[in-house]
């Protein structure tokens, strides 16, 4: 497993055939980023996911509590020694759903053998950026305060993963054991090499994401978050964090050049594994590919761990 201070070569492997073929199926099949209709396009991303991602499997003997603010995932077998998950989806804030994202939830529970709780918000435009992230910042807190007897890991992808990143450093510092950065948005500033080497066929296209930004940035901005360019007193703060980047994403070359310049000025304190043949979202296929099952076993396996144990 390379470390966030290795030089990845980005290029060196083609996509997954798995991924390759999908894809291929969603040109066939002319799947289009918008319809015009935000509650169509929605629907229509729930149901690509439901139907290529993989199910709910209850052989797998999870207990899952629904709340009226998200869900919460036990194994069948728990490690008493493990963390307490807290999770955050991501969609740009504006698709998805812990209900999506519950048979990824279930694998990840299950193989870490720790419960995973992952919380629900107001989706963008409806609502704001501010109002969305104030919600979940309430409710992190509230899980926190009513854990006194355990480790605490916050862990999220793509826009979950700069969620993360932000309440670890600006609203609850100090409170979580670790940090878990699914692919994330890192850089609402730049669109770099990898906005034209994937933007289109690659599960997250470039218009997309654009869209994700414009209702991110002036959020982040009018705190002066710039993850690209995080001060010395952030990093003080910055707990042991893992980030786990996707070549064949949109988000690619900033997730990369975040994990270089991070373990350079935090060193021993972060780690960073790629999967060069996938794109990104894999997780949400972890349930029907075995491409993505056994990168979310490595993730669990090796980012997650509060110990250098398992570390290669």
């Amino acid at each position: 497993m390379p470390d966030a201070g290795t030089n990845v070569d980005a290029q060196a492997a083609a996509l997954h055939p798995e991924f390759a073929r999908l894809a291929t199926a969603r040109r066939i099949m002319a799947v289009r980023g918008s319809t015009g209709s935000l509650a169509e396009d929605r629907a229509n991303a729930e149901r690509w996911i439901a139907r290529f991602g993989g199910a709910v499997d209850p052989a797998d003997g999870a207990a899952v509590e629904t709340g009226p603010h998200g869900v919460t995932v036990r194994p069948a077998r728990e490690d008493p020694n493990s963390p307490w998950v807290v999770y955050i989806h991501g969609g740009g804030m504006v698709y998805y759903s812990t209900t999506v994202f519950q048979p990824f939830l279930r694998t990840l529970a299950g193989t870490l053998r720790a419960p995973v709780e992952a919380f629900d918000y107001p989706k963008a435009p409806e609502h704001t950026v501010e109002e969305s992230v104030e919600l979940l910042a309430d409710r992190i807190a509230s899980r926190r305060r009513s854990l006194t007897d355990r480790p605490i890991v916050l862990a999220g992808d793509s826009v979950g993963g700069l969620l993360a990143l932000y309440l670890s450093l600006r609203v609850l510092p100090g409170a979580f054991a670790r940090v878990v950065l699914l692919y994330p948005v890192l850089d609402l500033r730049t669109e770099r090499a990898s906005y034209g080497t994937f933007g289109e066929g690659h599960f997250l296209d470039r218009d997309a994401m654009r869209l994700f930004t414009s209702f991110l940035e002036p959020y982040f901005s009018a705190r002066d978050f710039d993850p690209m360019r995080l001060p010395d007193a952030d990093l003080a703060r910055l707990p042991d964090c893992s980030i786990v980047t996707a070549g064949y994403d949109v988000l690619r070359d900033e997730g990369l050049a975040w994990a270089e310049q991070t373990a350079g000025r935090a060193p021993g304190r972060l780690r960073h594994r790629h999967f060069p043949d996938l794109p990104h979202d894999f997780c949400l296929y972890a349930g029907r590919l075995a491409s993505a099952g056994s990168a979310v076993a490595e993730i669990a396996r090796t980012a997650f761990p509060l110990t250098e144990r398992g570390l290669t």
